[in-house]
Order: structure tokens, then sequence, then C-alpha cells
């Protein structure tokens, strides 16, 4: 069990950097000074968007076996109450990216699609 709780961290964490990576890319791709053409913009847009589908599922999914296992695999007895505190700093930390590449990439949906 304790390889299969190893195996879904690891899925987790690099759903979530390919989540962030994604909207980078989408967003450098779609600023107006990229010049980069409607056309292969678009065709990108379609694969991020199914890329990032994929990846909340998997953040998703995986969130929550990583919260039911906390406990027992990831609790550091030595770090205490302190690791509560920086996994709520990581998390706003993380969902301030996420939510601030999702308000970019909607701008650019909307641009490409008028």
């Amino acid at each position: 069990m304790g390889v299969a709780i190893m195996l879904n961290n690891l899925f987790h964490d690099f759903a979530v950097a390919l989540l962030a990576a994604s909207l980078l890319a989408v967003w450098i791709a779609g600023r107006p000074s990229s010049r980069v053409p409607p056309k292969p913009l678009r065709a990108l847009e379609r694969v991020f968007a199914r890329v990032m589908a994929g990846c909340w599922a998997v953040i998703l999914l995986g969130g929550a076996v990583r919260t039911w296992a906390y406990r027992e695999y990831e609790w550091a007895p030595a770090a205490g109450r302190g690791q509560v505190v920086a996994l709520v700093v990581k998390h706003v930390v993380l969902v301030a990216v996420v939510v601030a590449g999702a308000r970019n990439w909607w701008r650019l949906r909307r641009r490409l699609r008028s």
C-alpha cells in the first residue's frame, strides 16, 4: 500500500507541475506580442485544454487519496504542526498561480473565438 501511495503522490505532484507549465505555455503563446498566428494558436490551445483537463482529474482524485493517507504516510512527527502551516502556504501559492493562469487562458479562449 505504501508504494501505491508514493506513486499517487508522485503523479499528483507531476499533474500540478504539468498544469502550471501548461497554463504558462498557453499564456506565453497567447500573448499579443508572441505573434503566433491564430490557426496554430487554436490548435495549441485545444491540445493544452485536454492536457489541463487530465491534470485536473489526476489532481482531484490523487488529492483525495493523498488527503486520506496523509497522517499515515507523510506526517513527520518532528515537524509537528509547522508542516500544516507550510502546506497551507504551499496551497495558497499554487492556487494563486493556477487562478492567474486560468484567467489568462480564458482571456485567450475569448480572443480566439472572436
